[in-house]
């Protein structure tokens, strides 16, 4: 009886301790999830056929947002995001096959234009409201 209540002692104590770790979660994408959108806005932009999906895509002004972006093709892709003058505001990593969270800083109201820089081809119209 002794030996099974120390066993059990033990279990308890390792859920607790693993309960206060404060370690986080990482999602499955390998990247850390974007904190810090409090308009909780997520924009999502998938590439297949060395095109993007998504052609015409909508975030709030004024508030960071959330590039769900999926890589459905065997080709390196990325978005990055261009103002009107073609200055770039936003480059997300290049990545091949997978999916990624772009976390986007907050963009003031306007249109821009979001291309992959791999194939520049790849271009779309980002409204910002």
């Amino acid at each position: 009886m002794s030996r099974f209540t120390s066993i059990l002692g033990l279990v308890v104590l390792a859920v607790a301790l693993s309960a206060c770790s404060g370690a986080s979660a990482v999602p499955a994408t390998g990247n850390p999830a974007p904190s810090g959108s409090p308009s909780g806005d997520v924009v999502a932009v998938s590439a297949r056929d060395i095109a993007f999906v998504q052609t015409a895509i909508q975030a709030t002004a004024g508030s960071p947002f959330t590039v769900a972006f999926q890589n459905q093709d065997s080709a390196p892709h990325n978005v990055a995001i261009v103002d009107a003058s073609g200055d770039t505001v936003f480059k997300g990593d290049i990545v091949t096959g997978k999916t990624v969270d772009y976390a986007v800083p907050a963009l003031a109201a306007g249109t821009y234009t979001f291309l992959c820089e791999v194939h520049p081809s790849m271009k779309g119209t980002l409204t910002v409201r």
